[in-house]
Protein backbone atom coordinates (compact mmCIF):
# COMPACT_ATOMS: atom_id res chain seq x y z
CA UNK A 1 0.00 0.00 0.00
CA UNK A 2 2.75 2.53 0.84
CA UNK A 3 4.20 1.99 -2.35
CA UNK A 4 1.13 2.88 -4.32
CA UNK A 5 0.64 6.02 -2.46
CA UNK A 6 4.47 6.72 -3.32
CA UNK A 7 3.83 5.73 -6.80
CA UNK A 8 0.52 7.94 -6.99
CA UNK A 9 2.48 10.89 -5.88
CA UNK A 10 5.34 10.67 -7.95
CA UNK A 11 2.34 10.28 -11.29
CA UNK A 12 1.38 13.93 -9.45
CA UNK A 13 3.87 15.33 -9.37
CA UNK A 14 4.96 14.67 -12.93
CA UNK A 15 1.64 15.75 -13.96
CA UNK A 16 1.85 19.07 -11.93
CA UNK A 17 4.92 19.91 -14.05
CA UNK A 18 3.74 19.06 -16.89
CA UNK A 19 0.81 20.72 -16.61
CA UNK A 20 0.34 24.49 -18.51
CA UNK A 21 0.60 27.39 -16.30
CA UNK A 22 -2.11 28.86 -14.58
CA UNK A 23 -4.11 31.49 -15.54
CA UNK A 24 -2.25 33.92 -13.28
CA UNK A 25 0.92 33.00 -14.65
CA UNK A 26 2.99 36.41 -16.20
CA UNK A 27 6.22 34.95 -18.57
CA UNK A 28 9.02 37.78 -18.38
CA UNK A 29 11.37 38.26 -20.54
CA UNK A 30 14.04 41.42 -20.14
CA UNK A 31 16.55 41.79 -23.03
CA UNK A 32 18.75 44.34 -23.79
CA UNK A 33 22.19 45.52 -21.94
CA UNK A 34 23.35 43.13 -19.86
CA UNK A 35 24.87 44.93 -17.11
CA UNK A 36 21.02 46.54 -16.94
CA UNK A 37 18.92 43.43 -16.99
CA UNK A 38 19.19 42.07 -13.08
CA UNK A 39 17.88 45.19 -12.22
CA UNK A 40 14.53 45.19 -14.18
CA UNK A 41 13.54 41.33 -13.37
CA UNK A 42 14.59 41.85 -9.76
CA UNK A 43 12.87 44.72 -9.49
CA UNK A 44 9.75 44.09 -11.48
CA UNK A 45 9.58 40.56 -9.90
CA UNK A 46 8.45 41.25 -6.75
CA UNK A 47 5.55 44.44 -8.21
CA UNK A 48 4.29 41.73 -10.65
CA UNK A 49 3.65 39.64 -7.69
CA UNK A 50 1.89 41.66 -5.68
CA UNK A 51 -0.47 42.82 -8.55
CA UNK A 52 -1.45 39.25 -8.24
CA UNK A 53 0.81 37.60 -10.61
CA UNK A 54 3.28 34.42 -10.27
CA UNK A 55 6.28 35.59 -12.34
CA UNK A 56 8.04 32.81 -14.70
CA UNK A 57 11.41 33.30 -15.59
CA UNK A 58 13.61 32.08 -18.31
CA UNK A 59 10.38 30.85 -20.40
CA UNK A 60 11.61 31.03 -23.95
CA UNK A 61 14.99 29.87 -25.15
CA UNK A 62 17.33 32.17 -26.28
CA UNK A 63 16.87 31.67 -29.67
CA UNK A 64 13.34 32.24 -28.94
CA UNK A 65 14.08 35.45 -27.19
CA UNK A 66 16.06 36.39 -29.65
CA UNK A 67 13.52 36.37 -32.74
CA UNK A 68 11.58 38.81 -29.89
CA UNK A 69 14.91 41.06 -30.32
CA UNK A 70 14.73 40.83 -34.37
CA UNK A 71 10.93 42.06 -33.97
CA UNK A 72 11.80 45.01 -31.77
CA UNK A 73 14.84 46.02 -34.28
CA UNK A 74 12.09 45.64 -36.63
CA UNK A 75 9.31 48.18 -34.58
CA UNK A 76 6.73 44.82 -35.12
CA UNK A 77 5.22 44.51 -32.03
CA UNK A 78 2.90 42.19 -34.30
CA UNK A 79 5.65 39.89 -35.33
CA UNK A 80 6.80 38.84 -32.31
CA UNK A 81 3.19 36.77 -31.42
CA UNK A 82 3.90 33.53 -32.81
CA UNK A 83 6.60 33.63 -30.51
CA UNK A 84 4.96 34.61 -27.42
CA UNK A 85 1.80 32.32 -28.22
CA UNK A 86 4.32 29.48 -27.49
CA UNK A 87 5.56 30.20 -24.49
CA UNK A 88 2.49 28.36 -22.09
CA UNK A 89 1.64 31.29 -19.98
CA UNK A 90 -1.38 33.38 -19.20
CA UNK A 91 0.11 36.85 -19.57
CA UNK A 92 3.57 37.59 -21.15
CA UNK A 93 5.90 40.99 -20.52
CA UNK A 94 8.99 41.97 -23.00
CA UNK A 95 10.72 44.58 -22.07
CA UNK A 96 14.45 45.77 -23.94
CA UNK A 97 17.07 47.85 -21.96
CA UNK A 98 18.61 50.65 -24.41
CA UNK A 99 21.66 52.73 -22.76
CA UNK A 100 23.37 55.63 -24.28
CA UNK A 101 26.25 56.75 -22.48
CA UNK A 102 27.32 60.43 -22.55
CA UNK A 103 30.92 60.60 -22.77
CA UNK A 104 31.79 63.88 -21.68
CA UNK A 105 30.06 63.19 -18.30
CA UNK A 106 30.00 59.51 -18.01
CA UNK A 107 25.89 59.63 -17.40
CA UNK A 108 23.92 56.51 -18.76
CA UNK A 109 19.83 57.71 -20.47
CA UNK A 110 18.20 54.41 -20.34
CA UNK A 111 15.19 53.75 -22.29
CA UNK A 112 12.98 51.14 -21.00
CA UNK A 113 10.38 49.89 -24.01
CA UNK A 114 7.55 46.90 -22.51
CA UNK A 115 5.48 45.27 -24.78
CA UNK A 116 2.99 43.40 -23.10
CA UNK A 117 1.06 40.05 -24.59
CA UNK A 118 -2.06 37.83 -23.93
CA UNK A 119 -1.51 34.24 -23.28
CA UNK A 120 -2.48 33.36 -26.61
CA UNK A 121 0.45 35.49 -27.95
CA UNK A 122 -1.97 38.73 -28.89
CA UNK A 123 0.33 41.85 -28.84
CA UNK A 124 -1.93 44.34 -26.09
CA UNK A 125 -0.08 47.35 -25.19
CA UNK A 126 3.19 49.11 -25.98
CA UNK A 127 5.07 51.81 -23.87
CA UNK A 128 8.55 53.83 -23.83
CA UNK A 129 9.78 54.87 -20.14
CA UNK A 130 13.20 57.39 -20.20
CA UNK A 131 15.26 56.95 -17.55
CA UNK A 132 18.06 59.60 -17.32
CA UNK A 133 21.30 60.17 -15.61
CA UNK A 134 20.11 56.70 -14.62
CA UNK A 135 21.91 54.56 -11.62
CA UNK A 136 20.54 51.34 -10.09
CA UNK A 137 18.17 53.21 -7.64
CA UNK A 138 16.67 55.24 -10.09
CA UNK A 139 16.32 52.34 -12.74
CA UNK A 140 14.09 50.41 -10.16
CA UNK A 141 11.30 53.01 -9.70
CA UNK A 142 11.68 53.55 -13.57
CA UNK A 143 11.30 49.74 -14.36
CA UNK A 144 7.71 50.20 -11.82
CA UNK A 145 6.42 53.11 -13.71
CA UNK A 146 6.62 51.38 -17.10
CA UNK A 147 4.83 47.68 -15.86
CA UNK A 148 2.25 50.34 -14.20
CA UNK A 149 1.69 52.18 -17.32
CA UNK A 150 1.23 48.58 -19.59
CA UNK A 151 -1.36 47.38 -17.04
CA UNK A 152 -3.02 50.36 -16.48
CA UNK A 153 -3.43 50.84 -20.53
CA UNK A 154 -4.28 47.23 -20.59
CA UNK A 155 -7.29 47.47 -17.93
CA UNK A 156 -8.40 50.60 -19.55
CA UNK A 157 -8.96 48.17 -22.40
CA UNK A 158 -7.35 47.60 -25.97
CA UNK A 159 -7.91 47.61 -29.53
CA UNK A 160 -6.27 47.11 -32.60
CA UNK A 161 -5.44 49.52 -35.95
CA UNK A 162 -4.50 48.17 -38.94
CA UNK A 163 -2.98 49.90 -41.51
CA UNK A 164 -2.00 49.52 -45.61
CA UNK A 165 -1.11 51.74 -47.69
CA UNK A 166 -0.55 51.78 -51.48
CA UNK A 167 2.12 51.13 -51.98
CA UNK A 168 3.02 49.12 -49.15
CA UNK A 169 6.27 49.38 -46.80
CA UNK A 170 5.05 53.15 -45.12
CA UNK A 171 6.29 53.51 -41.60
CA UNK A 172 4.02 54.26 -39.44
CA UNK A 173 4.17 55.97 -36.07
CA UNK A 174 1.45 55.95 -33.11
CA UNK A 175 1.81 59.05 -30.94
CA UNK A 176 4.98 59.66 -32.23
CA UNK A 177 6.28 56.11 -31.74
CA UNK A 178 7.37 54.02 -34.50
CA UNK A 179 5.39 50.28 -34.81
CA UNK A 180 6.46 49.06 -38.26
CA UNK A 181 5.93 49.01 -41.80
CA UNK A 182 2.86 48.25 -43.73
CA UNK A 183 0.88 46.85 -43.84
CA UNK A 184 0.66 45.58 -39.98
CA UNK A 185 -1.96 45.45 -37.61
CA UNK A 186 -1.16 46.86 -34.13
CA UNK A 187 -2.77 46.56 -30.56
CA UNK A 188 -3.47 49.97 -28.84
CA UNK A 189 -5.53 51.19 -25.56
CA UNK A 190 -8.79 52.20 -26.09
CA UNK A 191 -9.02 55.47 -27.19
CA UNK A 192 -7.95 58.44 -29.00
CA UNK A 193 -4.24 58.18 -31.32
CA UNK A 194 -2.38 60.33 -33.93
CA UNK A 195 -1.41 58.11 -36.67
CA UNK A 196 1.74 59.03 -38.83
CA UNK A 197 2.42 57.67 -42.16
CA UNK A 198 5.49 58.44 -44.16
CA UNK A 199 7.19 56.77 -47.15
CA UNK A 200 10.09 58.18 -48.89
CA UNK A 201 9.35 60.12 -51.72
CA UNK A 202 5.83 60.71 -50.99
CA UNK A 203 3.63 63.29 -48.77
CA UNK A 204 3.29 62.11 -45.33
CA UNK A 205 -0.10 62.03 -43.84
CA UNK A 206 -1.58 62.08 -40.92
CA UNK A 207 -4.95 60.75 -39.29
CA UNK A 208 -6.73 60.93 -35.78
CA UNK A 209 -8.33 57.47 -35.22
CA UNK A 210 -10.59 56.55 -32.12
CA UNK A 211 -9.40 53.09 -30.76
CA UNK A 212 -12.78 51.23 -29.38
CA UNK A 213 -12.50 48.59 -26.70
CA UNK A 214 -11.63 45.17 -28.65
CA UNK A 215 -12.63 46.85 -31.75
CA UNK A 216 -10.26 46.66 -34.74
CA UNK A 217 -10.34 49.89 -37.14
CA UNK A 218 -9.30 49.67 -40.18
CA UNK A 219 -6.98 52.60 -42.28
CA UNK A 220 -6.70 52.06 -45.81
CA UNK A 221 -4.77 55.06 -47.55
CA UNK A 222 -2.96 56.01 -50.81
CA UNK A 223 0.56 57.67 -50.62
CA UNK A 224 1.22 60.42 -53.15
CA UNK A 225 4.44 61.09 -55.35
CA UNK A 226 6.10 64.68 -53.54
CA UNK A 227 6.43 65.74 -56.49
CA UNK A 228 2.79 65.46 -57.28
CA UNK A 229 0.05 68.25 -55.76
CA UNK A 230 -2.01 66.07 -53.75
CA UNK A 231 -5.40 65.47 -54.64
CA UNK A 232 -7.85 68.43 -53.26
CA UNK A 233 -4.97 70.85 -52.84
CA UNK A 234 -5.85 73.79 -55.09
CA UNK A 235 -3.95 77.28 -55.36
CA UNK A 236 -3.48 78.56 -52.13
CA UNK A 237 -3.25 82.52 -51.54
CA UNK A 238 -0.19 83.99 -52.43
CA UNK A 239 -0.44 84.15 -56.05
CA UNK A 240 -3.35 86.33 -55.80
CA UNK A 241 -1.77 88.50 -52.95
CA UNK A 242 1.69 89.42 -55.02
CA UNK A 243 -0.78 89.65 -58.20
CA UNK A 244 -2.91 92.32 -56.31
CA UNK A 245 -0.15 94.15 -54.46
CA UNK A 246 1.35 94.81 -57.81
CA UNK A 247 -2.03 95.97 -59.38
CA UNK A 248 -1.80 98.30 -56.23
CA UNK A 249 1.70 99.44 -56.39
CA UNK A 250 1.77 100.14 -59.95
CA UNK A 251 -1.43 101.78 -60.01
CA UNK A 252 -0.56 104.22 -57.21
CA UNK A 253 2.71 104.74 -59.33
CA UNK A 254 1.12 105.85 -62.36
CA UNK A 255 -1.35 108.30 -59.98
CA UNK A 256 1.49 109.64 -58.61
CA UNK A 257 3.52 110.09 -61.29
CA UNK A 258 0.52 112.01 -63.24
CA UNK A 259 0.34 114.08 -60.54
CA UNK A 260 3.83 115.90 -60.71
CA UNK A 261 4.14 119.22 -60.54
CA UNK A 262 7.82 119.97 -62.43
CA UNK A 263 6.06 121.42 -65.48
CA UNK A 264 4.25 124.17 -65.82
CA UNK A 265 0.38 123.33 -65.13
CA UNK A 266 -0.70 122.97 -68.59
CA UNK A 267 2.33 123.72 -70.60
CA UNK A 268 5.21 122.32 -72.21
CA UNK A 269 7.29 119.92 -70.19
CA UNK A 270 10.44 122.03 -70.78
CA UNK A 271 9.13 124.66 -68.56
CA UNK A 272 10.74 124.17 -65.57
CA UNK A 273 8.05 124.94 -62.58
CA UNK A 274 9.20 128.17 -60.51
CA UNK A 275 6.94 127.94 -57.95
CA UNK A 276 7.71 127.98 -54.86
CA UNK A 277 6.00 125.10 -53.35
CA UNK A 278 4.87 121.62 -56.14
CA UNK A 279 4.66 118.23 -56.21
CA UNK A 280 8.12 116.63 -57.12
CA UNK A 281 5.78 113.13 -57.47
CA UNK A 282 7.29 111.49 -60.56
CA UNK A 283 10.62 109.72 -59.18
CA UNK A 284 8.47 108.22 -56.48
CA UNK A 285 5.54 106.94 -59.23
CA UNK A 286 8.13 105.88 -61.31
CA UNK A 287 9.67 103.65 -58.20
CA UNK A 288 6.34 102.35 -57.19
CA UNK A 289 5.37 101.74 -61.45
CA UNK A 290 8.59 99.36 -61.24
CA UNK A 291 8.26 97.71 -58.15
CA UNK A 292 4.15 97.00 -59.01
CA UNK A 293 5.37 95.30 -62.66
CA UNK A 294 7.65 93.10 -60.95
CA UNK A 295 4.74 91.73 -58.73
CA UNK A 296 2.93 91.48 -61.31
CA UNK A 297 4.97 89.28 -62.98
CA UNK A 298 5.44 87.22 -60.06
CA UNK A 299 2.21 86.99 -59.35
CA UNK A 300 1.40 85.99 -62.86
CA UNK A 301 4.27 83.26 -62.68
CA UNK A 302 2.96 81.88 -59.71
CA UNK A 303 -0.78 81.81 -60.59
CA UNK A 304 0.17 79.61 -63.77
CA UNK A 305 2.66 77.21 -61.54
CA UNK A 306 0.19 76.55 -58.75
CA UNK A 307 -1.41 73.21 -58.97
CA UNK A 308 -4.73 72.90 -59.55
CA UNK A 309 -8.31 71.89 -57.92
CA UNK A 310 -8.93 68.51 -56.97
CA UNK A 311 -11.58 68.61 -60.61
CA UNK A 312 -8.51 69.40 -62.69
CA UNK A 313 -9.45 72.38 -63.53
CA UNK A 314 -8.19 75.90 -61.83
CA UNK A 315 -9.25 77.58 -59.13
CA UNK A 316 -11.17 80.45 -59.53
CA UNK A 317 -9.64 84.07 -58.79
CA UNK A 318 -10.92 85.85 -55.23
CA UNK A 319 -13.73 87.61 -55.50
CA UNK A 320 -12.19 91.34 -54.82
CA UNK A 321 -9.47 92.36 -57.28
CA UNK A 322 -6.76 95.21 -56.32
CA UNK A 323 -7.15 97.87 -58.68
CA UNK A 324 -5.73 101.54 -59.28
CA UNK A 325 -7.31 104.59 -61.58
CA UNK A 326 -5.98 107.94 -62.73
CA UNK A 327 -8.88 110.55 -63.39
CA UNK A 328 -7.32 114.55 -64.01
CA UNK A 329 -5.52 116.32 -61.39
CA UNK A 330 -5.60 112.98 -59.17
CA UNK A 331 -6.12 108.99 -58.95
CA UNK A 332 -6.89 106.50 -56.47
CA UNK A 333 -6.66 102.54 -55.87
CA UNK A 334 -8.74 100.11 -54.51
CA UNK A 335 -11.19 97.07 -54.97
CA UNK A 336 -13.16 95.67 -57.60
CA UNK A 337 -15.35 92.42 -57.22
CA UNK A 338 -18.52 91.12 -58.48
CA UNK A 339 -22.25 90.47 -56.76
Amino acid sequence: MPRLLRLASIVSLLFLLAAPARAGTLGLVVSGDPAKQPVIETTLEPWLHKAGYEVRLGVLEQQEVDKIVDCFILTDQRCAEPTVAGAGVASFLFVMVEVKRDTQTSKDEVKLTGWLFSGDGKALVAQSVYCRDCRNDTLGPTSEDLARALFSQSDAGTGRIAVTTKPAGAMVAVDGAAVGATPLEHGLRAGPHVVDITLSGHHPLRRDVEIGKDKLVNLDVTMHPSDQPLPGAGRGPLPYVVLGGGLVLAGTGVALFLMDQDCVANGPCDVPNTDATYRNSAPLGLGLAAAGAVAIGVGAYLTLRAPKSASGSASSAPAAVPVGWVTPGGGGVGFRTRF
